[in-house]
């Protein structure tokens, strides 16, 4: 097994429109078997358009040599970091020219290897699930403003913090502190590679939450906020940084799903990107810590002349009913987002129950939402894709190590982590989100129920993620045969 790992910066790919607090980076992992070999490339970015990934992808497979099946791109999701067009056209081109250099010296550098892991437990110290039921009202979503109690437990008996577009609904149930302990995902990972003369070459660390501390400001509501936003790798990057600095090498870190998991951020005088990005540290130096505290006292060998394979594949997933079906139809949807909040207001004069209520607060957020997540011709869903109300994902396999590492499109729930663990190999399954470029969320059939921000963020319809289950599991059966 040979490997290499480079870190590459982003700056001058993209026309920036926020100063730099820290360098957003590509950071790069290879390696190399027999005839097999893989590149999995993290990117310090929110999200691009899937159709510009796929074109990265392409051309680094073709200038490189590297199967494109065998080439992951995943983006972190880094809410301070360039989104959607501001990484397409020019600006992709120009990554895709930096990342082929920097690839390219990569392969001519790897070198044999050996490699230590530990699986990492890491309970519900440091995340949360942020998506709850309330009763009487409904599901939702809480992004910041989380109080915790003695034993470290999230609640909140704030409905200001619910996304309810200001609605105060009058029930008992916010009469004592609403719990948010839903499932979330206790498992991170760190592998540390070394060559054979015992250098580190450097470290893979994988965990599961929103990486959307640098930000905390922007939901202060103070009057200037909007001058505060920098460019910041957030929590990730510094935890990377750190595991640099512990062990030497490139630090890298890829991101489970988390479209409901967030860390337990801070949110009392959070009104300044530098209170912000302090949090962020905060955040690295827990998760981080607790992460190396393990490694060194559980940390084994892992066999990596074990079975070492690659493979991509493709599934079509149907679109949600109430999307537009031409872009003609998006750009003519201001009607009905004015008639959903009439629909809205109307309910809360009559005092309606706050049921009903919610369910027209969801229904007023999802149609004025739909303009903003089918972002153009140029770049986003396809006419074609629209009018057919279908859309081909690509998920990447990985078998290394003993391990199987499973990239999913979009933004997807902690239920396809729990999933994929269950119907495949345990705490050996590690799942990875947002790859292949930014898709929104993947709703699952609960989540459809519920509401809630997945509900009015997701593209896909109601069947789409048991439809996707149903694709992957013979797929993923067949790769797993040696």
């Amino acid at each position: 097994m040979k490997c290499s790992f480079a870190k590459m910066s982003t700056k001058g790919t993209f026309e920036p429109i926020w100063p730099y607090g820290t360098d957003l980076y590509g950071r790069f992992l290879y390696l190399e078997s027999g005839t097999e070999r893989v590149l999995i490339a993290a990117f310090d970015l929110s999200g691009s358009p899937p159709r510009e990934a796929a074109r990265w992808r392409r051309e680094v497979a073709r200038r490189t040599g590297i199967p494109e099946k065998s080439v992951w791109y995943h983006e972190l999701q880094i809410h301070a970091a360039p989104a959607y067009e501001q990484m397409a056209g020019k600006a992709m081109d120009a990554l895709i020219e930096r990342s082929v250099e920097t690839i390219l010296e990569l392969i001519d550098r790897a070198e044999a290897c050996g490699c230590y892991v530990a699986e990492c437990d890491m309970g519900t110290e440091f995340t949360f699930n942020r998506e709850q039921y309330v009763e009487g009202l409904g599901g939702v979503t809480v992004w910041t403003g989380m109080s915790f109690d003695e034993e470290g437990r999230p609640y909140t008996q704030n409905p200001d913090i619910m996304l309810l577009r200001g609605y105060q609904p009058k029930l008992p149930v916010f009469d004592k502190p609403i719990y948010f302990d839903n499932p979330n995902d206790q498992m991170a990972y760190l592998f540390l590679f070394k060559n054979k003369e015992g250098k580190t070459l450097g470290t893979l660390s994988r965990f599961a939450a929103h990486p959307d501390a640098a930000v905390l400001f922007e939901q202060r509501f103070h009057p200037n906020r909007e001058h505060e936003y920098h460019y910041d790798f957030d929590w990730p990057g510094y935890l990377s940084e750190d595991m640099e600095k512990a062990f030497g090498g490139v630090g890298m870190y890829i991101n489970g799903p988390c479209a409901d998991l967030s860390a337990k951020k801070s949110y009392d005088g959070m009104d300044t990107y530098e209170a912000s990005a302090a949090d962020c540290r905060r955040l690295a130096s827990l998760i981080g810590g607790r992460m190396r505290e393990i490694f060194a006292k559980n940390a084994f060998k892992l066999d990596v002349d074990a079975a070492f394979k690659t493979e991509s594949f493709e599934i079509t997933l149907p679109m949600k009913e109430d999307i537009p079906y031409t872009y003609d139809e998006i750009r003519n949807i201001h009607p009905q987002i004015d008639e959903a909040q009439r629909r809205l207001d109307e309910a809360i004069a009559r005092g309606d129950a706050p049921a009903q209520v919610k369910r027209l607060i969801d229904d007023r957020w999802r149609v004025g939402h739909i303009p903003q997540f089918i972002r153009g011709e140029e770049y986003g869903f396809t006419e074609q894709q629209l009018a057919a109300h279908e859309v081909t994902v690509c998920v990447t396999a990985l078998r290394f190590g003993g391990y199987l590492f499973v990239g999913v499109p979009g933004e997807s729930l902690v239920d396809m982590t729990l999933w994929l663990r269950s119907r495949f190999s345990g705490a050996k399954t590690i799942s990875v989100d947002q790859i292949g470029g930014y898709y929104n969320y993947m709703a699952t059939p609960r989540s459809m129920t519920l509401g809630g921000y997945t509900y009015w963020s997701s593209w896909v319809r109601r069947d789409a993620i048991p439809i996707f289950k149903a694709a992957l599991a013979p797929k993923l059966d067949a790769f797993m045969r040696d």
